[in-house]
């Protein structure tokens, strides 16, 4: 029989990855239930090693659901939190491809809304708002697999997320999701103060008509 409270792994150093829906690293997100958590979503060159976290996973399971663990995941009883970027997975509602998670392995991470991930940049500075870390930034993560069980989605696992570590922010286009907006240095020239204001802008050829 399983046990009633979740198992858990020890914590383990992610490969480098990049972080999607970073902004929720700094602003709890309320689910269906009504249960807030911290959240962050890795994603990882296919073909990275993923060991470390592989063990840490059939670890938590192993704790969890005994030696039948192995078998019960070849048979997706227990849901993987390994997820395919190329796949449904990386899919949204409409099923249009998210930005970035093509080529990629990813794992969705959270953290209870009293345990707020601490974020660092790559001198152990802390940082303390999402610009510090927009989606698209390159960063390592300290992350446990924990199990859940569940009768409405059934057994599974997921990571908690502790610790992230910025090691380059996303700029521009880099930004998943639109979120850095197009670069001024790329569309805007620098405008001497003698234009006017009010001038009648230039013919769009009908687009917006």
């Amino acid at each position: 029989m399983a046990k009633s409270s979740a198992s858990r792994s020890e914590d383990v150093k992610t490969p480098l990855a990049i972080a999607s829906f970073a902004q929720n690293l700094f602003e709890a997100r309320e689910d269906k239930w009504g249960n807030k958590s911290y959240q962050v979503t890795l994603l990882f060159k296919k073909g990275t090693d993923l060991s470390a976290l592989e063990n840490a996973a059939m670890e938590a399971a192993t704790a969890q659901w005994g030696e039948k663990a192995k078998n019960l995941i070849k048979e997706k009883i227990i849901k993987s939190p390994f997820l395919d970027g190329d796949g449904k997975q990386g899919k949204d509602g409409d099923g249009n491809p998210k930005p970035g998670f093509a080529g990629h392995t990813f794992i969705r991470c959270k953290s209870g809304a009293d345990y707020k991930p601490k974020v660092f940049d790559k001198r152990r500075n802390p940082i303390m708002d999402k610009d510090g870390c927009p989606s698209g930034s390159q960063v390592y993560a300290v992350v446990n697999a924990f199990t859940w069980e569940n009768e409405e989605q059934g057994k599974g696992m997921t990571f908690g997320v502790s610790l992230v570590q910025v090691v380059k922010a996303a700029e521009g286009d880099e930004v998943l999701g639109g979120g850095g907006g197009p670069s001024a240095d790329k569309f805007f020239e620098t405008i001497e103060d003698d234009g006017d204001a009010g001038s009648k802008p230039k013919d769009a050829g009908g687009l917006f008509s």
